[in-house]
This record gives C-alpha cells, structure tokens and sequence, in this order.
C-alpha cells in the first residue's frame, strides 16, 4: 500500500520505500528447547515482548541463557543499533531500539530483529514504526483471529517516509535528546526505590515475620466499570493491571469509566495505596505505590491494600511487600490462564514485622524519597508528552527540524546535536 493512500502526503525531497528497502535483516527468533526450564541467572540475554516497550527497554523479567542454549538462536543475535518490535500478542508493535549492554543477546518468537541498511537512520527508522498513526495501519494488516500478529512478509512491505540522510540524523537527533533525558529520569527514579528498599532491607533485617493483614485495615478488590463512550457524563480515569509495571504505577494505559453513584472508598487507591494486579499468569503479583494526592478507582483486577496507620507508616508498607513477587505469584489460585489472586491470600503473605515506634525516621526517608521519585515521573511525563506531540509533525515534514530543536533545547536547557 502506498503511503498517499494512508492519506499521507510526501513532503518535497523525500522518498517512499518500503521496509525491505531499508533493512538488511528482519526476522523472530524462538524459544530454546527446553522453555523457561533453560534459563539461567546469568549468561547470554534472552529479549522477549515484555522487556520491549516504546521508546525504552526494561530489564523486568529479562531471561538469559547458557552458551549452548544460546547457539541454536545464532541467526537472531543482536547487533548494535537493532530495531526491537514485538510482533504477537496483547503488547504487539511495541518498539524500541536495543541498548548496547544487550548486544550479543536473542530475541524469542514474540520479538521481531529490524536491521537498518546505510538507507536509514536505525532511530529514524524506530521512530517510523512507533507512531500512532502507522501503528493503526500496521494493527489493521495483523493475523489472527483470537490473537494478534504480523508477519515477517507484512514488516518487509509496509511502507515508509524517507528524508535525505542529513534531514534524517537531524530528526533522531532532536527525539533523542528527549528520550535521553527521559531515561536519565527514569533512572533517578529508580535509584531512589532502590535506595528505599536498601533503608528498608536494613530495618527489617533479622525481623520476625506477621501476616500481611496485621498492619492493614482493608483489603479489597477494585470496582466493575463501564466504560465511558461518548456518553455525555464527564468520565473519570480507572486503573487496570497494564498501569502496574517495575513497582511503579502509571496512567498511561488506565481507562476512562462512568463515575459511580455509591463512591466505594475501598476500591479507591490513595496516596502510599499498595496495588497489587490479581488476575491472569503473566501479570499477577505485580506491586505497585499509588503516588499522587489525588484518589483513584481501580479495576476489579487489583487489589488495594490500605495500611493501618494505629500499625504502620502508610508509605512504609509497600517497601515490605516489593521484594515478595515472587511470594505473591505462588499464592494463586485456579488453573492456567485463569489464575487468581484472593484477598484473603494476600492478607496471610508473611512480612516482617517493625514496632511502630521504631519506623518513624525510615518513614521519614521513604517520604522524601517517593517525593523525589514522584517529581521524576512527572518531568518524565511532560518531556514524554512533547515528544509524542513533535513526532508526527517531524515525520510527516510539518514542521522545521529547527522550530523542533529550539522547543526541546528550550525544555532541557542544552543545546540538541544530531544523530
């Protein structure tokens, strides 16, 4: 399909091509024999769907193999500057470009390797396939009827915009700098965790055990909602258990739903909340703080864990529960696929146990830095926001890489170089 066609307009001195003319490799990998039993805890990096988001790469949940294992996945090893796409399943064309530290790794069959040729800039080309727009298109030619997926052959034709190579390294250049920063951010972000588990770790260490349920004064299952469409009532925004991710909780992917005539204060996560996904293998057990001042609903797929604060510092509960995943994983219930995660489970997951006269000062420290962190996310969110506002209108011409680069030199405060 050509791109007028999409109703895209070539700007002047740009060319369409296609995928296979500007790549010299596209191809999925696969699970080594054996599945999860071969993997190690270190070794050769396995990427799957989940470790590739857009714009960013996580480590959450990153498999490695052995060398040997590792062999019989040569043809999909990683090379600096490969396009990351997951190509199947809830988080298909997710897209990201490889972090070096992941060079020599293997994808599996979720992940598909696009190899920029000397046609494209790889960043340029990465920022091609993540834009909504195109993500549509893309979405409308997948296969399958109950799940998701496209094709080596539908990557290879799908069309693309290319300016000269100088206009190109401009464009990356410009979108780089934000992705840069926003990472730098995210990574203060995750130092300050880090640092709160340390400070936390070192309280509780030798510390008796108590069920979860000892420092709580509720337990509870979030609200069904319906979902807003068009209705003429103002909506209001739901979590669901794709905001939870790394202990961290965003909006980025809640839903707008109907306000509720009976407010069901349980159901709402407020600040220094415990939010615990309950449903489904795969996302059950994953944790996260509710950060902001402002309440929230969220879905019957979670859990929310209110502290009682006659036993607990608030915001010191979730540092008890982050490092139980795996605890929590094992407390499902039900067979595969339809797994679930009870209240009353939760509540008997053993913690350690503090006298509250002795959490003050460490409360104290984990309130400065959840503040720490939560600014982080906001700055993170506004960069982000100006990023995806400046892609489309980079990529389709519509607006001067120069106009670009002042706006983002202007948000960061330095100077933005090419690609």
């Amino acid at each position: 399909m050509k791109l007028h066609e999409l109703g895209y307009e070539l700007p002047k001195n740009w060319r369409e091509a296609t995928i296979s003319d500007v790549t010299s490799k596209v191809g999925s990998g696969a699970t080594p024999r054996g599945g999860s039993s071969v993997y190690t805890n270190n070794g050769i990096p396995l990427v799957r769907s989940q470790n590739v988001l857009d714009n960013s790469f996580s480590n959450a949940g990153l498999a490695f193999l052995s060398d040997q294992s590792a062999s019989s996945l040569k043809n999909v090893e990683l090379r600096a500057n490969d396009v990351l796409l997951n190509i199947t399943g809830d988080s298909i064309l997710r897209c990201c470009l490889l972090p070096d530290v992941m060079i020599g790794g293997r994808v599996n069959q979720h992940v598909a390797i696009i190899r920029a040729s000397d046609a494209v800039i790889p960043l340029y080309l990465q920022k091609w396939l993540v834009q909504d727009w195109f993500k549509d298109f893309m979405l409308s030619h997948s296969a399958g009827a109950t799940r998701k997926a496209i094709t080596k052959g539908q990557i290879l034709s799908f069309p693309i915009a290319l300016p000269p190579l100088p206009e190109q390294r401009r464009i990356a250049g410009v979108l780089r700098a934000l992705d840069n920063k926003i990472d730098l951010l995210n990574h203060q972000r995750t130092l300050c965790r880090k640092l709160g588990l340390a400070y936390t770790e070192r309280l509780t260490r030798d510390s008796a055990k108590v069920p979860l349920e000892y420092y709580t004064r509720s337990i509870s299952r979030g609200v069904t909602p319906k979902y807003y469409k068009n209705e003429e009532e103002t909506p209001i925004h739901v979590l669901n258990q794709r905001c939870v991710r790394d202990g961290w909780v965003s909006l980025n992917s809640a839903r707008l739903m109907l306000p509720r005539r009976r407010e069901k204060k349980a159901a709402m996560a407020e600040f220094g909340d415990l939010l615990v996904n309950s449903t489904g293998q795969g996302t059950l057990g994953r944790v996260g703080c509710w950060s902001h001042q402002a309440p929230i609903y969220a879905d019957s797929h979670m859990t929310i864990v209110k502290a009682d604060p006659q036993r607990i510092y608030p915001i010191l509960l979730p540092y008890l529960v982050f490092p139980l995943q795996s605890e929590i994983e094992q407390m499902a219930e039900g067979s595969t696929g339809q797994t679930e995660l009870s209240p009353s489970n939760l509540g008997s997951l053993k913690v350690p146990f503090i006298r509250f006269e002795e959490q003050g000062t460490v409360a104290a420290q984990l309130l400065a830095l959840e503040e720490m962190a939560h600014h982080c996310s906001i700055e993170t969110r506004i960069l982000a926001e100006l990023r995806d506002t400046l892609l489309p209108e980079l990529m389709s011409g519509r607006m001067r890489v120069d106009e670009a680069g002042r706006l983002v030199s202007e948000a960061l405060d330095e100077e933005v170089a090419d690609v």
